[in-house]
């Protein structure tokens, strides 16, 4: 199969590359000569499960759309390793012990040798196998077909490469593009024979009604691979996978992405940051608190309540930033720019997002995290889950006082449906690609996003 395939050769890499860190370090120690050799055997078995740790998370072993891309992540994650070594040695008070310009030396030699071992093994895996390529077919022309030529005929880890599509005459709009199409359904045990296919790949759409089955069973007595790829871009998932339970293969269409491993990091990522957060900014809370109270009547604090994990209801803070009104029975009005409900004070508040400040608070107790979707008014919840099939979807994760959507422009007034789709879509990437350094990216993009004009 070509995942395990794929899977093997991506240990294979790993090992090289745990193999390059290791020959390294122990050259820059012999080079510099230093006195006491052996003190660089604890870096050199703490590394690789390091390398190990990362690299897998880091996308090392993906494809890259160019080398430029592929030597980038090397680099960007070969860094973060050498980082976390670097703390573990300051934390337990032994980073003394070991040369500066060893480390040094050890950082910029790998760094190249590894990229260049990544661009050998890939030019040697496409030469190996220009003359082993195995023609395969799909059957389907819709999205999830075209999606699976580009990947699959640009992946170098596989010999399969598709050389044709067959599709009906009436299926949606045919998609893929780079392949001819090579007749109908019924042509399909033709077009195998002669074409000497060796795999095949039913990528159908969803509402197709032609029965795979009887396809596979007329392709049986010819030894070929068959590959049944359900449409995925037919669903809407969150944080999918693909689970084995008592020998059956099961799609989770949706799950939360937080197991048990992940949630104590993103736990322990929320309560150290927002602790240093709280005393950090503690000035100037207290001074948006006393403007607050000093230039309008009313309380200091604003809670509102709102949709949070699983969709629970919670109480979120904010420095009140409009003048004291009643709001009509079950609607919250969301502020637009120019809001004649703003109070001076409230308007700079807004505009420098210091009115989230006090969602500190919420990310201490547990009801909000550092990053995530940011939670919406309940009564917003129930009108825009009746718009937006996948709006509740969510709730899959703890909100957030910053978030994905809000680093890439996705902040303030959502006063079209297009704007509420657009930040549903960055919540729901968010959800299923996260991780703790995307959680430390956004935070730190979100320094630069705080005078957004678009917040107010």
């Amino acid at each position: 199969m070509v995942g395990a395939t794929k899977n093997l050769l991506s240990r294979a890499q790993l090992l090289l590359d745990i193999i390059v860190v290791e020959v390294a370090l122990f050259l820059c120690a012999f080079i510099k000569g230093t006195p006491d050799f052996f003190v660089y055997y604890y870096p050199a078995v703490i590394s690789p499960f390091l390398v190990w740790l990362v690299y897998s998370n880091s996308a090392i072993y993906r494809r890259h759309p160019d080398r430029m891309s592929q030597a980038m992540s090397i680099v960007f994650a070969w860094t973060k390793v050498v980082v976390i070594l670097i703390v573990m040695a300051f934390l337990f008070k032994i980073s003394g012990l070991y040369s500066r310009q060893v480390i040094f030396s050890w950082f910029m030699i790998a760094a190249p040798l590894q990229v260049g071992v990544h661009f050998f093994v890939n030019a040697w895996m496409k030469k190996r196998k220009v003359s082993k390529i195995k023609p395969s077919l799909i059957v389907g022309g819709g999205e999830l077909s075209a999606y699976l030529v580009e990947h699959i005929n640009a992946n170098p880890w596989t010999t399969h490469k598709i050389v044709g599509v067959i599709c009906q005459g009436d299926e949606e709009e045919l998609m893929v593009k780079s392949i001819p199409v090579l007749g109908e359904f019924e042509a399909l045990r033709k077009v195998v024979k002669e074409k000497g296919i060796k795999r095949v790949y039913f990528a159908l759409h969803m509402k197709s009604t032609y029965p795979i089955r009887d396809m596979q069973l007329s392709l049986i007595d010819l030894n070929v691979d068959i590959v049944w790829a359900p449409d995925i871009f037919g669903l809407h998932m969150v944080s999918p996978s693909v689970k084995e339970v008592a020998g059956i293969p099961l799609y989770y269409l949706s799950e939360s992405p937080m197991t048990e491993g992940a949630l104590l990091s993103k736990i322990l990522l929320d309560k150290i940051v927002a602790s240093a957060a709280l005393l950090l900014l503690s000035p100037i809370m207290l001074l948006a608190a006393a403007a607050v109270k000093a230039t309008s009547p009313g309380p200091i604090l604003f809670r509102q309540e709102r949709h949070g994990l699983d969709g629970k209801i919670i109480n979120v803070l904010k420095f009140r930033s409009m003048k004291v009104h009643q709001e009509l029975a079950s609607e919250v009005s969301q502020a637009v720019k120019g809001d004649p409900r703003l109070t001076k004070v409230g308007a700079f508040l807004r505009k420098s997002s210091i009115d989230e400040l006090p969602q500190i608070i919420n990310v201490l107790k547990g009801d909000m995290s550092l990053v995530g979707p940011r939670p919406h008014a309940v009564s917003h919840n129930h009108f825009y889950a009746k718009k937006i099939s996948i709006y509740m979807s969510r709730h899959r994760i703890l909100p957030g006082m910053t978030g994905l959507a809000q680093v890439n422009g996705c902040r303030g007034e959502t006063d079209t449906l297009a704007k509420m789709e657009k930040r549903v879509e960055y919540d729901l990437t968010y959800i299923n690609h996260w991780s703790v350094w995307l959680d430390v990216r956004i935070m730190i993009k979100t320094v630069y996003t705080l005078f957004s004009k678009n917040a107010y």
